[in-house]
């Protein structure tokens, strides 16, 4: 039987899991931040969420490849991996230097939607490809122009929200990338079906113009809504007040704005390399990418298995069914970045590995009922709730140096992106599809890399705040979720009275 203690402490996470999950604007907030909170999230996180193409979660070339490209181009198999590696090495490129510039507060405000009116243009042009090489030209501009998207939002995101707002938002961020691979899959199903041949274009030829058409007018938006930083000028849609509690807000937390105009420095390179951050963030990234390859490639294992007469799938599913994967990512990331709030981050972070590596070991076994098959391609969408807990967290750690800060993160997802672009073609060879065993062996030791890299990296920063003496007691999970509880009642009682 549970003591009085222990029902009140559980009862205490659970309110505070819905207090984090429901409650976007807490009520201790003055009027003031909360309606800035407000108009922040309508116009920052929306636009993020648009911004964050359906090509980070589910590229539209991997649905035109299993959709008639490959046949229409004459496409092999390696070249299907070569089109990831060359969006790669752009991507890698462009990286550091994308998010130095977004740290610009003159350059802030319009460099995110240059780029996207850029991406639409070039995803228009995608729709008249005619070979493997004009592929592979495309796949490494759009790489160079997803770049400031993919780390530069969860920069800006950092630059603007305190540490308990930024997982949520963070979570949300990403979840609309997981949206996307639903909406890229439903869309090329749709197109397949009903555009095939109209204008004398092939089906895959249209998700291009569709996905261009829908691009353009969210970036041309974005010129006039986009705030760029804190520190850079007021946005239009702000008052003078509302933009002074933005500046003062991250300055309360420790979030150092930079205003420099240099961007690298020898004061800023000897803080980097001498202090256990950068190696530890870069390391455990450079691990954490290449461990998510297995989760887009079940629409290549579906096409396989039918071209070997195993099954029997049409294309509408072979688009349609991977899906699944992004809705179980939409939920992963905002169940776990809302229990980021709740429990110590280390926890969540292990139970996604946990289920993680059970996906991992069910492919390496291969010979298992083809239902638990699809429950192992399905629940690699956990995967994808880690980089709005290790981004936000490597934010929130380096927070009083935003210059050491910016390049951590670009570092981060340009190692990792390098061994990325290298990974597919000598770890999960086309050839070798869809069993993969050397791949699924390697999967495993990355996997477990990624937790033992955050663990470490999680008691070092533990140690770090007892060294300043902002730690709290040893049992500080239950005395802080404890004294929130209280916090609550107090609230949920001031309101009754």
């Amino acid at each position: 039987m549970p003591s009085k203690s222990t029902h009140d402490l559980v009862t205490a996470m659970m309110n505070l899991f819905q207090l984090y999950l429901f409650d976007w604007y807490p009520s201790h907030y003055s009027p003031l931040e909360r309606k800035m909170l407000r108009k922040l999230d309508a116009v920052l996180l929306s636009f993020g969420c648009l911004a964050c193409k359906c090509s980070q979660a589910q590229p539209p070339e991997r649905n035109a490849y299993v959709s008639g490209m490959k046949e229409d181009l004459k496409l092999n198999q390696n070249q299907y991996s070569l089109f990831g590696t060359f969006y790669d090495v752009g991507f890698l490129l462009f990286q550091i230097p994308s998010i130095l510039i977004l740290s610009r507060p003159s350059f802030a405000p319009w460099f995110i939607p240059c780029i996207e009116v850029c991406w639409g243009i070039l995803t228009l042009c995608q729709s008249r490809l005619n070979s493997g090489a004009t592929i592979y030209g495309m796949r490494f501009l759009l790489g160079v122009l997803e770049a400031p998207v993919s780390s530069g939002m969860l920069f800006l995101f950092s630059s603007w929200y305190r540490p308990n707002e930024l997982f949520k938002r963070s979570g949300v961020w990403y979840m609309s990338s997981s949206l996307g691979g639903i909406i890229s899959g439903q869309l090329q199903a749709k197109a397949y079906k009903y555009l095939n041949g109209v204008g004398g274009l092939a089906g895959w030829r249209w998700l291009f113009i569709l996905d261009g058409c829908i691009s353009l007018p969210i970036a041309f938006i974005g010129f006039w809504l986009f705030p760029g930083i804190p520190a850079a000028k007021k946005p239009w849609w702000m008052t003078e007040e509302e933009h002074a509690l933005s500046r003062r807000r991250v300055k309360d937390e420790g979030i150092v704005q930079s205003r420099r105009t240099r961007v690298f420095s020898r004061a800023l390179l000897k803080r980097l390399f001498t202090k256990w951050h950068f190696y530890v963030a870069v390391v455990l990234y450079a691990f954490y990418l290449p461990s998510c390859y297995p989760t887009g490639q079940m629409g290549l294992w579906l096409k396989l298995e039918t071209a070997k007469h195993h099954h029997h799938w049409t294309v509408p599913q072979i688009n349609t069914y991977p899906t699944g994967i992004s809705a179980v990512s939409a939920v992963a990331l905002l169940l776990c970045t809302s229990l980021c709030m709740v429990y110590p981050i280390w926890i969540i972070v292990t139970a996604v590995q946990c289920i993680t590596m059970f996906s991992i070991i069910v492919m390496l076994v291969w010979k298992v009922p083809l239902s638990l098959h699809f429950l192992a391609f399905y629940l690699l969408g956990f995967t994808t709730a880690l980089p709005p807990i290790i981004v936000p967290w490597v934010n929130i750690v380096m927070k009083d140096d935003a210059e050491a800060r910016a390049v951590t993160t670009g570092a981060m997802i340009t190692v990792a992106s390098a061994v990325n672009a290298f990974y597919p073609i000598t770890v999960f060879p086309v050839l070798q599809a869809p069993r993969w065993r050397r791949g699924y062996t390697v999967e495993v030791v990355f996997v477990s890399m990624v937790w033992i890299l955050f663990t470490l990296g999680y008691f070092l920063h533990r140690r770090d705040l007892k060294r300043v003496g902002a730690f709290n007691p040893p049992d500080e999970e239950k005395t802080e979720v404890e004294l929130i509880h209280i916090e609550i009642l107090e609230e949920g009682k001031s309101t009754r009275d």
